[in-house]
């Protein structure tokens, strides 16, 4: 089994497989190192809790960095771009802003996002206002148009079943996002899921068809997914940066993450991965009446993948627009299914009114009986 980094929450402790169902993934008291947080108090937008990752980032050390404002922080120009979404953040999806000009310290220290270009998503978390910060680009971030988007959608609306939409979903999801396999996993009823498409690179095993348990993803997990519909591990061999602090010291409480676009993840999720060669993951839910049908899962076999926010939130919009679009082409197939039985059964019931012979021995040589049970003998 190959090492990954340690397998602890911060806001809880130590996980393990016999925990994994009740690892409190919402709260894991660390993000990503691709991009670093601050959240702030409302009222003032002084930073309360910062990520561990300050320094590097920003050229201020997280201790420094509470207490202090977002204008001293960022700068008089970015806080200024960034003030009027943090006055009113959502609850829900993060809201993105992009400063397309250098983002100035007034620290005068350099940090690695001084003079780069940032991606800004700002939402509401309990108490505070949370707001990260994350440099434009990244390995194999790729570009996105309009009208590529638009021509996603519009393929995907002319596929005539649940099947061909997944097919299109999994061509059209890789396209935008360039990871080297594209899965729509489907769950049943008892939260088993199966891959009934994939569009992957030519060298790659293909996944298609296969069946994994219920516990391959726990119920919180599936919880979250209703709740964010992408989730991006830009490098699975990341090491997690920790909240500081972790507990809020006005509330008492960690951070919630569950809105977070980088929350860090399950370590033993991350352990999953790894061992099956994964160098990046991106997920988007497919949600049907507010119920998780099924998973969008990408996976990036050759290092780091990072696509930018832009082509993020297009594959999310796409998995929107396809749950939707599920929906009906279920009730289609269902309707179709349904009509085709009927006729199927009409057909069969007459033929075997009609036989001279045993109504047994027609009734086991009609292949009708096979095909209206979905039996293959």
């Amino acid at each position: 089994m190959t090492d990954v980094r340690p397998s602890h929450t911060p806001a809880y402790g130590g996980v393990d497989l016999t925990t994994c169902d009740r690892e409190p993934i919402h709260v894991p008291g660390a993000i990503q190192p691709h991009g670093v947080l601050l959240a702030l108090e409302p009222d003032d937008l002084t930073a309360v809790v910062v990520s561990a990752n300050c320094e590097q980032l920003l050229g201020v050390a997280s201790g420094a960095a509470r207490g202090r404002t977002l204008a001293e922080l960022l700068g008089e120009a970015a806080a200024a771009a960034i003030a009027p979404r943090a006055a009113s953040p959502t609850k829900g999806e993060p809201m993105v802003l992009r400063l397309p000009e250098d983002l100035p310290l007034a620290t005068g220290a350099r940090g690695a996002l001084a003079g780069a270009d940032v991606d800004v998503t700002v939402h509401r978390s309990g108490e505070r206002v949370v707001v990260e910060l994350e440099q434009l680009g990244g390995p194999g971030a790729g570009t996105l148009s309009y009208q590529s988007a638009r021509g996603a959608m519009a393929r995907l609306a002319s596929a005539g079943s649940v099947a061909d939409l997944a097919d299109r979903l999994a061509h059209e999801v890789r396209g935008l996002s360039g990871f080297d396999r594209v899965m729509v996993y489907r769950f049943d009823q008892d939260w088993n899921g199966e891959v009934i498409a994939e569009d992957r690179r030519e060298d790659l095993n293909p996944f298609l068809g296969l069946h994994y348990p219920a516990t391959d993803i726990p119920a919180q997990a599936r919880r979250l997914y209703t709740v964010n519909w992408t989730r991006l591990i830009a490098d699975v061999s990341y090491t997690p940066v920790p909240l500081d602090p972790v507990l809020d010291e006005v509330t008492g409480a960690p951070l919630d993450l569950s809105h977070s676009t980088l929350r860090s993840v399950s370590p033993i999720h991350v352990e999953y991965l790894t061992n099956m060669g994964v160098g990046a993951s991106m997920s988007v839910s497919l949600v049907i009446d507010e119920e998780l049908w099924g998973l969008v899962a990408c996976h990036h076999y050759s290092g780091p993948h990072r696509p930018s926010h832009d082509a993020r939130a297009a594959v999310e919009f796409l998995g929107q627009v396809a749950s939707q679009m599920i929906n009906d082409r279920e009730r289609a197939d269902g309707r179709e299914a349904a009509i085709g039985s009927q006729t199927e059964l009409n057909r069969f019931t007459a033929a075997l009114t009609a036989s001279e012979l045993n109504p047994l021995v027609q009734l086991m040589s009609d292949p009708a009986l096979l095909r209206l049970v979905g039996a293959g003998g």
